[in-house]
């Protein structure tokens, strides 16, 4: 199986947090990325899927990259599609957001691989009620796309549309099984404003004929980790 994780808001962290967890209860699981992601302590690179065959599975995951300095890069995607032959799951940053909550995408993002079975659309909920120009990377696209300025504030409704529409967040996603993570809900007025982008995302999808999903909200500061290991498997 492979998971792509797209958008911005804590997928590096969702992304290890989903490999623990299946590593922890006997899978082999590969995080590795189609664009970059930051350098962990441990990692293994290698020229070739067929290299994984050698390597040992433990209790944590396998972390696959090229080293490029601070961050680790992908591997050619072809390689990087044929993971799953020998990994159980296979966890794709598939998306770079510089560190902002929310994103929208341009031409050529996200990178997510073809054979996809899964896509986590992941925000973070510090990006509403803010100006767009500060909390949403590659902001001027939403002029085309929304016509909204880059003063423009973000409402729960705009998150909503931003994670649902093919052009922005839900680009490339084509209609495979899809989780929408909203992090960072460390407050109960963050958790609020999460469940106002649900009700949203769920009015968006119906609209446009899109059953097979789910939203997760999460905080990991505040005891409320990702918990919908079930909908993945």
């Amino acid at each position: 199986m492979i998971i792509s994780l797209v958008g911005g808001g804590g997928k590096t962290t969702t992304m290890f947090y989903i490999g623990r967890y299946f590593a922890k209860r006997g899978k082999k699981v590969v995080i590795t990325t189609t664009t970059h992601i930051i350098k962990p302590e441990e990692y293994i690179e290698i020229d070739s899927a067929k290299e994984l065959e050698k390597v040992e599975f433990k209790d944590e995951p396998v972390v696959i990259g090229k080293d490029v300095g601070e961050k680790l890069s992908s591997l050619d995607i072809i390689e990087v599609r044929d993971f799953n032959k020998y990994a159980d799951i296979v966890l794709v940053e598939a998306d770079g957001a510089k560190r902002l909550p929310i994103k929208i995408p341009r031409e050529g993002e996200p990178v997510i691989p073809e054979n996809t079975d899964i896509c986590i659309v992941c925000m973070g909920i510090d990006a509403v009620g803010k100006k767009i120009s500060e909390k949403c990377f590659r902001y001027e696209r939403a002029v085309k796309l929304f016509g909204w300025d880059e003063n423009h504030v973000l409402s729960t409704e705009d998150a909503a549309k931003i994670l649902t529409d093919e052009r922005a967040e839900f680009k490339g996603v084509n209609n495979r099984k899809t989780l929408f993570i909203i992090n960072k809900t460390d407050t109960e007025e963050d958790v609020k404003k999460a469940l106002e982008i649900e009700k949203y995302i769920k009015i968006f999808c119906e609209a446009n004929g899109f059953k097979n999903f789910k939203v997760s909200i999460t905080s990991y500061n505040n005891n409320r980790e990702f918990c919908d290991f079930e909908f993945l498997v």
